[in-house]
Parts: C-alpha cells; structure tokens; sequence
C-alpha cells in the first residue's frame, strides 16, 4: 500500500506540473498497475524469495533456484517491481575492478586534472561557470518584471532555469563521454574521488574564486 500510494502521488505531482504549464491535455490516471517493493518486505535464504503481501498472514514464495536463467554467483537482491502478471528481479554481484593501467583525476577550481598514461592532462571546467554567469544575468532582468509581470516572469525564469541545466548536462555529458574514450584507447581504469553533486560543488567553487580572464557574455 506504501509504494502504491507513493506512485500515485508521484502520478499527481506531474500531472499537476503538466497543468500549470498548460499541457496537461486530459486528467492522470494509471496506465500501468506496478508496485515496487522495498528491500524490508522481502527476504531471500537458501534460494528462495520470500514477499510479505499481508504481514504475518500471506506472502509469495518464488524458488530462484529452479529457474536456470537466474545467476548463481550473485551477491545480494536488488530491487523488486510486481505488476499485473510478473515479478521483475535484479540482482547484484561485487566486482572488483580489474586493469593493467591506471588513470587518477582530481577535481579542481577550474579544471579537472588527470594522470593517464604517465602524461598529466587537464580538462578544462570554466565552462559550467560562464554557463551560470549567463543566465544569472538574465535572471536578473526577469525578476525586475515580477511586481508589474509576475505570471510572465515565473514562466520566464522557469524557462531559463531549464535551458541552464540542460546546457550544462549536456557539456558534463560530453566531457565524461571524452574521458571514457580516451581511456578505453589507453586501456586505463579510472581512480578518481566522490563525483556526486559534481556540478554543484564546481559552480560553488568557481563563485568564489572567479578568474579575471574570464569574460562573460551579455
């Protein structure tokens, strides 16, 4: 019941989002019956998945042992997704990373500096920040509209807000996918620190630290 009413508030939100923007075309409403099931509510020993239905009462056994497409060697359950007529599995296994070369990068204020190879290169990260220099100006503008236009700067800044972290997925996107060329070319494994929230951290950083030669377009 837990996860069928957070998919359904899930359903509502975006459906209410769509209607504030004026594409929402018709009311929401559940096309796909699924559930997904929380790693407390199933049990795996001996080969066998165990899912409470009702705590203490019901509950659906499936012997993983007697299907042979199923890994042997996984380490531990992932997630559960029941719909109407199957039960989705995934499993995980421990894989130690295994190379002949290594690569290390290192996160700095402007630039991302590598060791591949034995050569030391750095890739350049000012991008993400000019990115934000420009649409912090235009945020500026807009909200200069929102005591005489406040539907129109809502929507405004909306619009920009996107267009920001569309452009600046697409640059990490791109900068990663060069990464992973390269070094699958020199045949390296990566050694690198906590990525999480990358983009966040870097714009942070650069806030405070902003370069002179750094120009920003208007």
């Amino acid at each position: 019941m837990d996860s069928a009413i957070n998919s359904v508030i899930g359903l509502v939100k975006g459906w209410i989002t769509l209607y504030n923007r004026g594409r929402a075309k018709e009311k929401p409403k559940i096309t796909k019956k699924t559930v997904y099931i929380k790693n407390t509510l199933f049990s795996y020993r001996n080969g066998v998945l165990k899912i409470s239905i009702e705590p203490n009462k019901r509950h659906l056994k499936v012997d993983l042992t007697e299907h042979s497409w199923i890994p042997k060697d996984f380490d531990r359950i992932g997630g559960l997704i029941l719909t109407e007529r199957e039960l989705i599995i995934t499993v995980k296994k421990n894989v130690e990373p295994k190379a002949e070369k290594w690569a290390s990068f290192d996160v700095n204020l402007t630039n991302i500096t590598a060791l591949v190879n034995g050569e030391v290169k750095r890739y350049d990260l000012r991008e993400p920040y000019h990115i934000h220099k420009v649409y912090e100006v235009k945020r500026q503008r807009i909200q200069k509209l929102s005591k005489n236009k406040p539907k129109t700067s809502k929507r405004l800044l909306r619009k920009y807000s996107n267009r920001e972290r569309n452009r600046a997925r697409d640059f990490m996107h791109k900068l990663t996918t060069d990464i992973v060329r390269e070094l699958k070319e020199n045949g390296c494994g990566a050694i690198l620190e906590d990525l999480k929230n990358i983009k966040k951290r870097i714009l942070k950083r650069l806030k405070k630290h902003e370069p002179q030669a750094l120009k920003v377009e208007r």
